[in-house]
């Protein structure tokens, strides 16, 4: 089983007000934290996704060992980030799956990203997704059979509009609300 993982950091948190992938996370940098989370777990490929002004976050990914893709538009949403690691992936290889995730979820645990890697292989033509009390949330993990799809996607929702063309290929795992808390405002940094 070959998987990749593509970390999404391109967008420029106007709602945030600054750059929020800086705030301080178990005491390092969001957006750093994020990286090692994912480093946790063996994919054959880690990717970061960000703006040419993430000059702090490019340098931690590659000596953490990510392939960096340069997004020039975040400002057309995740869609174009997507497309543009997808890309990358796809062209440096072939993948059973890509786990898509977010820069701004402090909370993921590297266990949650283990358990839905073992889930990917215990089912590989499924979208892998964790759960808490009913609503699903990020990190997702897309077969490579919905590759092309997510090519496909445009403006902010990501591989949302894939899964919901494909509802019936999403199993989750249930995890902590705590988990699945993103940083968009600043007060959704309270707890944390």
């Amino acid at each position: 089983m070959k998987l990749a993982c593509l970390l999404t950091a391109a967008g420029a948190g106007l709602r945030f007000g600054e750059d929020k992938l800086l705030l301080p996370v178990a005491g390092e940098p969001m957006g750093i934290h994020a990286l090692n989370v994912l480093l946790e777990s063996p994919f054959a490929l880690q990717v970061l996704v960000t703006s040419a002004d993430k000059g702090y976050l490019m340098e931690a990914a590659r000596e953490k060992g990510f392939s960096i893709v340069i997004n020039p538009a975040p400002e057309q949403g995740m869609s174009s980030s997507v497309r543009l690691g997808t890309g990358h992936i796809l062209a440096s290889g072939a993948y059973d799956g890509i786990l898509y995730a977010v820069a701004d979820q402090p909370n993921l645990s590297p266990t949650t990203v283990a358990r839905l890697v073992t889930a990917f292989e215990g089912q590989p033509d499924c979208i892998w997704a964790p759960e808490a009390e009913g609503k699903r949330g990020n990190p997702v993990i897309f077969p490579s059979s919905l590759f092309s799809e997510l090519m496909a996607v445009q403006g902010d929702r990501g591989g949302r509009q894939v899964i919901a063309a494909h509802r019936e290929l999403l199993r989750t795992i249930e995890v902590s609300p705590f988990e699945l808390k993103d940083i968009d405002r600043k007060e959704d940094m309270q707890p944390c």
